[in-house]
């Protein structure tokens, strides 16, 4: 067959086979040769992040099965692509028929106060989860990912810059600060089907106006004003992360706004000090999740022995979740085996 006449995953193949022969595929048997990773009757799970190594492997273990002299099934495949993969994911099932269905998006800022103003709580719950429905529209707003002491920091999800936290167990590289994401829920009607790009969208636009993420002082917001390198420098609170000073009112929805400045104000009854006009606030911060798809009670997609698991999928919402739906599927996936898990 010419490879013009090939599909995708033909071509794939015969380059693996071929061009690719030396650097992947003979490494890949040698390995697998030289530490009995498959032995005769062997059933394996094929787990796909939708990153291109666990693609890969995806491929060089349907071409083994098909080629191999050792008789193995890869019976099973879990679909885990994480937050980054969620588009992937959306694509994929589409071209496969399967059914979506609509999943919230959660866009906010992520705030940083001193350790003080939390500390009676973090002392005692190092995360608070707490979750506030606002007056004016009755929207959800929640603090997610609470960091004492921490630093906020910047991720890349295929291109897009967004904010995140994290804290140190090392004292000596801890800071005098707590942060902590405040995420506006949304979720979305038809026919409206892509969360995961409305999500991106907005975050495009922090990084339009700031080149990467775009820093405001809370007074400055409330007060309609932008922040500017000479108020930020008269700040009090010193921010973990070297971001551009500018004005959230011009990348996030009004709606988003009055939620989060409302949600502040109702946590300044908690933990005093969070209205002070020195809170800052970094954007833009986005949970990105798949549109949901039907799953049964055991993670399982309409496609027989496929099953979906993580917030990459649109199954869970945050990394415990995550981390259980895996271990979830894992059982489900012995038990069927007639393995004790």
């Amino acid at each position: 067959m010419k490879r013009e006449d090939m599909t995708f995953a033909q071509r794939a193949e015969s380059s693996l086979l071929k061009e690719f022969r030396k650097p992947i595929w003979r490494p890949f048997m040698n390995a697998v040769r030289a530490y009995e990773l498959i032995k005769p009757g062997d059933r394996i799970a094929v787990c796909i992040s939708g990153g291109k190594d666990s693609m890969l492997m995806a491929k060089l273990m349907q071409i083994l099965q098909r080629h191999s002299e050792v008789p193995f099934e890869a019976e099973y495949l879990i679909v885990a692509p994480g937050r980054a993969g969620a588009e992937w994911f959306s694509d994929e099932c589409r071209k496969l028929g399967v059914e979506l269905l609509n999943n919230q998006v959660d866009v906010g800022v992520r705030v940083e106060v001193p350790d003080e103003v939390w500390d009676h709580i973090t002392s005692k719950v190092y995360e608070a989860k707490l979750v506030y429905r606002t007056k004016r529209y009755g929207d959800l707003v929640r603090t997610f990912c609470m960091n004492p002491h921490g630093h906020v920091v910047m991720e890349n999800t295929d291109g897009v810059i967004t904010v995140n936290g994290h804290s140190y167990s090392d004292p000596n590289l801890q800071s005098h600060n707590t942060n902590f994401a405040l995420l506006v829920s949304n979720r979305f009607t038809e026919p409206f089907k892509e969360p995961y790009k409305y999500g991106k969208r907005i975050a495009s636009f922090s990084n339009m106006l700031a080149g990467g993420a775009l820093l405001q002082r809370y007074g400055d917001l409330f007060k309609g004003r932008r922040t500017d390198i000479d108020r930020l420098s008269k700040s009090f609170t010193k921010p973990t992360l070297q971001a551009t000073p500018g004005d959230l009112s011009l990348v996030l929805p009004k709606r988003h706004l009055d939620n989060i400045l409302e949600m502040i104000q109702a946590l300044n009854n908690i933990a005093p000090g969070m209205t002070n006009d020195d809170t800052l606030l970094y954007g833009v911060e986005v949970k990105f999740y798949s549109s949901r798809i039907t799953l049964t009670k055991e993670l399982e997609m309409p496609l027989s022995n496929i099953f979906a698991a993580g917030d990459g999928a649109g199954v869970t919402r945050g990394l415990s979740q995550a981390g259980a739906s895996g271990v979830y599927v894992a059982r489900t996936i012995l038990s069927r085996m007639g393995t004790q898990a």
